[in-house]
């Protein structure tokens, strides 16, 4: 897809990998509207990008709030080609029976019902023009799970799984659907989870933060190639590597001696 001028809305926009993911779309000569809870962050990030981006206020979880937000960037920018469910919230790292039923809940509904309400909200409509392209955040922990990270990284597992399914489902229509891999990435997320660390900690992660304008320079690309998996800190491959063995190595003899089965290429 050339994106040049093609309608793009970013959802959590209001700072981090968000505004980089919007920045990067303007700098192709799209046209970009970002969405935040928080409509101040939005504006500021709107502003500071120019090019004709706008900003709305937005809850992901509400079915009434994407609703509006559709009807407002199609009234000044035309139907949308491409959408980036992006928005998301992160956990205090802890144990996971010291996270309560509200902060799971307000996790998933956040992480994945949001991301489920903005794919939902598209799809029939790129289907039936042929053309469009979904982008959902991940996390490198929707494929590294972390201890002390349960929830979070649960949700992230639930994005990439969704977002596998309805590219099979979408790519018949012309549709894409990448997923983006983040791992540690300059924005109010990250400098929150580290609050409460000592302070030559803070420094030593800091130096490691990737700038979130590269995040969003890789999601162009991956859209304009139509790409299914973003992956911008390959550092974390030695990880994936060993958790993929441990995986194959229990594929073995089937539980029932007899069993035949039927593998999916069949």
């Amino acid at each position: 897809m050339n994106v040049t001028d093609k309608v793009i809305l970013v959802t959590g926009g209001g700072g981090g990998i968000g505004a980089g993911i919007a920045e990067a779309f303007a700098e192709k000569g799209a046209r970009v509207a970002i969405t935040d809870i928080n409509a101040d962050y939005a504006q500021a990030e709107a502003a500071r990008i120019g090019k004709g981006t706008i900003a709305l206020q937005h809850d992901v979880t509400s079915p009434e709030s994407w609703a509006e937000v559709k009807a407002a960037v199609e009234a000044q920018f035309g139907p949308v080609d491409v959408v980036c469910n992006n928005a998301g919230i992160s956990l205090p790292f802890k144990p996971m029976e010291q996270i309560s039923l509200e902060e799971f809940d307000r996790c998933m509904a956040i992480n994945v019902r949001g991301v489920f309400l903005g794919c939902n909200l598209f799809m029939a409509e790129m289907k039936a023009r042929g053309s469009g392209h979904i982008v959902n955040t991940s996390s490198v922990n929707g494929q590294l799970p972390h201890g002390t990270f349960a929830v979070y990284s649960a949700s992230k597992f639930a994005v990439a799984g969704l977002s596998e399914s309805i590219r099979q489902e979408l790519a018949p229509f012309g549709v894409g659907v990448s997923i983006l891999y983040p791992g540690l990435t300059r924005s109010r997320m990250s400098e929150n989870q580290m609050a409460d660390l000592p302070e030559e900690i803070k420094r030593a992660i800091d130096g490691k933060m990737m700038e979130a304008i590269w995040l969003g320079r890789a999601v162009v690309r991956a859209v304009e190639e139509n790409r299914l998996h973003i992956i911008t800190h390959p550092d974390h491959l030695p990880a994936l590597k060993a958790r993929m063995e441990a995986l194959y190595v229990n594929f073995g003899e089937p539980a029932q001696p007899d069993f035949v089965g039927q593998r999916i290429s069949d």
